[in-house]
């Protein structure tokens, strides 16, 4: 059974009252998106005297009118200081009447319903061209008065106004009959701002994730014969990703023979009353032994994350080999070199055959039927302090003398074990 065993150290930790170890966690954001939003708002209807462009009678009134307006998403991101005005249209009118010499003037809008519906009838003769020109003149001026009016007031309301804020001022001339605003107009005078104003606002999406620095510490063993090893059919090639990280020797009887600095070769006799020479000391580096027979065997190495040939990511296979050969010679066994990395015995595909004909006590020889313990650890705090996030035994079956590669454990960045079942593949 797989298992994180963090959290039962920290259980532990806890009842005796040590600091909890915990990985470490930052957030980042993922993704960025850019959201445009064009607000139209209604039309808001102007006080202004006769050839005014003030509009402090109704200014106020109309920043309630647009923040009403925004839809709920603008309205969230306004809440959170998110949103932004970058472009402000006003389109304002007059009257088409501009004074007793004049009369009634042209004009270039009707009203039509509760809309104010451009046409281009309103530019006849008989109507005044120059009364036209200042009236719009007069519509342009409160445009673009209104705008900067209206400005303050909105970053008041929490709307950021930038320095690129685009500014559209536009002015046209609606049909009112040729009333005067003032004595004569007692329904729409032509007095009116139409608005659309454009934001943008960012979404961000954050995930938190645990960070840890870049080694991880794999290690391969065995208990020996308190777990059932106890043969010498234990060479395995360990795999990050496909790429070769190690070599786990858990040989533990009669061919686990390792140079011994102070002695010199190790001499045994093996089962048969012939002698053996050392093995190739090129696995050496990471194992550790006991040095009894059928004792504990194990293999650490660090992984270095960093490394491109790793190709390290959120998803990672770790993967062993057999390296244990399964011809036979005229000898029926003996030792050889695997790949140049050490010593490991070559049986014969006949398990019944005598001494000589091949066999490997009786048994046809392979690699091991079960998955040695696998612990990981990494360091989520300080460089070279490790702390283990797996300590288990995948328990992968394989059959006898098969030399697939086998998926230990899926990993993620940290090398904390993944969801899903182990599997054998080619």
């Amino acid at each position: 059974m797989k298992k994180n065993i963090l959290s039962e150290v920290n259980r532990t930790r806890e009842i005796m009252g040590l600091p909890i170890v915990e990985q470490r966690k930052t957030t980042i954001i993922t993704d960025t998106i850019k959201s445009d939003v064009d607000v139209p708002i209604p039309p808001i209807k102007g006080k202004y005297s006769v050839g005014d462009s003030n509009p402090s009678e109704f200014i106020v009134e109309s920043v309630n009118t647009i923040i009403n307006s925004l839809p709920p998403v603008a309205k969230d991101k306004l809440d959170k200081g998110k949103l932004q005005l970058v472009q402000i249209t006003v389109r304002a009118g007059a009257s088409n009447y501009w004074d007793k010499t004049t009369g009634p003037t042209q004009f270039d809008h009707e009203i039509v319903g509760d809309k104010y519906e451009p046409t281009t009838d309103g530019k006849g003769p008989e109507l005044s061209e120059d009364g036209y020109n200042l009236n719009l003149e007069l519509a342009e001026l409160r445009a673009s008065t209104y705008i900067e009016e209206i400005e303050p007031l909105l970053e008041e309301e929490g709307v950021l106004v930038g320095d690129k804020l685009s500014k559209i001022p536009q002015g046209m001339v609606v049909d009112t009959g040729g009333k005067n605003d003032k004595d004569t107009c007692t329904t729409d005078c032509g007095q009116v701002l139409i608005l659309t104003l454009s934001f943008i606002y960012t979404d961000t999406i954050e995930k938190t994730i645990d960070v840890c620095l870049p080694e991880i510490k794999i290690t391969i063993g065995s208990k020996g014969k308190s777990d059932g090893h106890e043969c010498d059919e234990a060479v395995f090639k360990v795999s990050v990703n496909g790429t070769k990280i190690g070599v786990a020797n858990l040989n533990n009887t009669g061919m686990d023979l390792e140079w011994d600095t102070n002695k010199g070769p190790w001499i045994r006799s093996n089962a048969h009353g012939k002698g053996i020479r050392t093995m190739n000391n090129t696995w050496k580096k990471g194992r550790v032994t006991d040095r009894k027979f059928g004792g504990e065997r194990s293999w650490t190495g660090v992984i270095d994350t960093t490394n491109p040939e790793l190709n390290w990511g959120d998803d990672n296979t770790l993967t062993m080999t057999s390296l244990v050969k399964t011809e036979s010679d005229r000898q029926g066994y003996r030792m050889s070199t695997v790949g140049g990395i050490g010593m490991s015995i070559v049986c014969s595909e006949n398990p019944q055959g005598p001494i000589g004909t091949g066999g490997y006590r009786g048994q046809k020889c392979g690699s091991h039927t079960e998955v040695p313990y696998v612990i990981i650890q990494n360091t989520p705090v300080t460089e070279g302090e490790f702390v283990s996030v797996y300590d288990d035994t995948p328990n992968i079956d394989s059959v006898r003398g098969s030399m697939k590669t086998t998926l230990l454990l899926n990993l993620d960045k940290c090398g904390i074990p993944i969801g899903g079942e182990s599997a054998s593949v080619e």
